[in-house]
């Protein structure tokens, strides 16, 4: 798996991202950062994106994660999973 160029992984610099984001990004927003952290594709990082996504079940299936921590909000924007504020999702 590629690295990105402080040695963290696709994933890693998302979480990385909007955790140190104040409120809800677009995928514009993280994709933007993210390609400015490591020389991932743009698949690498669409695939990545749909597997950390808790409210995405179907796409959670296909690429399995053990441990998605995004929220998809209604507005399309992107928040992290927190199971005090958001539902619990059904699969």
């Amino acid at each position: 798996m590629v690295k990105g160029y402080q040695g963290q992984s696709c994933q890693e610099a998302i979480f990385d991202f909007v955790s140190k984001t104040v409120g809800p990004v677009s995928y514009s927003e993280i994709h933007r950062n993210i390609r400015s952290k490591g020389a991932w594709k743009d698949h690498t990082v669409w695939r990545i994106m749909m597997s950390i996504i808790v409210n995405l079940v179907p796409a959670r299936h296909e690429w399995e994660n053990p441990h998605p921590f995004l929220f998809l909000r209604p507005d399309g924007r992107f928040e992290l999973y927190d199971k005090n504020k958001h539902p619990v999702v059904i699969e």
